[in-house]
């Protein structure tokens, strides 16, 4: 059948552990020990910004190109002439200048676009404009949950020529076991157990003021980790007196730890386009509170205390529900059942199996 070769925009790759790095690496990850592909190029800043776990295999290979914005998208339009078989975008968008094989794009969430709070930003219409062209010259578009496509369908009119829905897996870091050095981890961050996290860079539809403004009434302490230096003056200027920890970087190799020393995560986003903590932290056997907006609700299965992201009492009532043993252990089965499927390799099945099709091989069956 000959020598298959896929392009991946890995451009995402920086060191900040965004939702699309982590997307990109797992996938990646999948791909690579697939027989859907023979290769896969990385289209990168930098080797050094990609995950050792990518570049220690084989059949995977970066191409640098350039930072600066036009060049970095000739670049790309460039590379995928190169006897490329398919290109990958973990974006809303494809190259500027096209490309020269068949394509798939990527569509997490249109929040940039549509929330009150960033779509007065200079760069609306060109951001809609590259997603509405990459819908119509895309051979296949995926979507991160049903609510991302209601979304764009919502904004653009359509969702493109194979709109796909395929929920992203998640690292199988993310389990329940007891580690060795839990303690000497919570002490390198000053913490105590049992606490409430909140993972996310703190954006304004993270919605953070909703546990701020509780949080002299909870038992336990919200603890926020990775909201970035602006946002965390953002949130503290708002609710000055709000009793609660700031985190602003974990190492990653941390974050399981962090996650399962926690007495619960909550997550209460008013938008998302998916939402990776809750699924992590039911992986590590650590219940999920989350807004009850649609698109948590379909992303964690229906399996985590739901609250409403504009009732503060709400959140202290499911906190509260989780306090009785019984509940907690249930809520403990049922996500760990949940995101069973999604964990590892196992988790991107879906994903390769479109790949499979596009490329006129067989469809990759599902393990686990």
């Amino acid at each position: 059948m000959g020598s298959k070769k896929i392009l991946v925009d890995a451009r995402e790759f920086s060191h900040k552990r965004t939702g699309i790095e982590r997307f990109i690496e797992g996938f990646v990850d999948a791909l690579a020990e697939s027989e859907v592909t023979d290769q896969v190029i990385l289209a990168c800043f930098s080797r050094d910004f990609i995950p050792f776990k990518l570049t220690d295999k084989k059949n995977v290979k970066t191409k640098n190109i350039p930072t600066a914005f036009i060049q970095s998208e000739k670049a790309l339009s460039d590379c995928s002439r190169r006897n490329i078989n398919l290109f990958i975008s973990p974006y809303p968008k494809l190259p500027f200048f096209g490309t020269f094989c068949p394509s798939i794009n990527t569509i997490h969430d249109v929040l940039d676009l549509t929330h009150p709070a960033y779509k007065k930003r200079t760069r609306v219409l060109f951001d809609t404009f590259r997603l509405k062209s990459a819908l119509k010259k895309a051979d296949l578009t995926w979507y991160d949950s049903v609510s991302s496509k209601q979304a764009t369908e919502a904004l653009i009119g359509f969702a493109g020529k194979k709109p796909k829905v395929r929920h992203p897996g998640i690292n199988e870091k993310f389990n329940y076991i007891d580690p060795e050095n839990e303690n000497s981890i919570l002490q390198k961050y000053g913490l105590k157990g049992g606490y409430i996290l909140v993972i996310g860079n703190g954006l304004p539809h993270k919605n953070l003021g909703v546990l701020l403004e509780l949080s002299e009434k909870l038992t336990r302490q919200p603890v926020f980790i990775g909201v970035t230096q602006e946002y965390e003056g953002y949130w503290q200027s708002r609710y000055p007196n709000a009793s609660c920890i700031w985190i602003r970087q974990v190492d990653d190799n941390d974050l399981p730890t962090l996650i399962r020393s926690a007495f619960c995560l909550a997550q209460p986003s008013t938008a998302e386009g998916y939402g990776y903590p809750p699924l992590e932290a039911m992986a590590c056997g650590i219940p999920a509170v989350v807004s009850n907006i649609p698109v948590l609700v379909e992303t964690t299965g229906g399996h985590s205390l739901t609250a409403d992201p504009y009732r503060p009492e709400t959140w202290r009532e499911a906190f509260q529900t989780l306090e009785n043993e019984k509940i907690y252990r249930a809520q403990v089965i049922r996500g760990l059942r949940w995101t069973e499927s999604l964990k590892g390799r196992k988790g991107w099945t879906r994903h390769l199996s479109d790949i499979a099709v596009l490329l006129g091989r067989k469809k990759v069956k599902r393990n686990g």
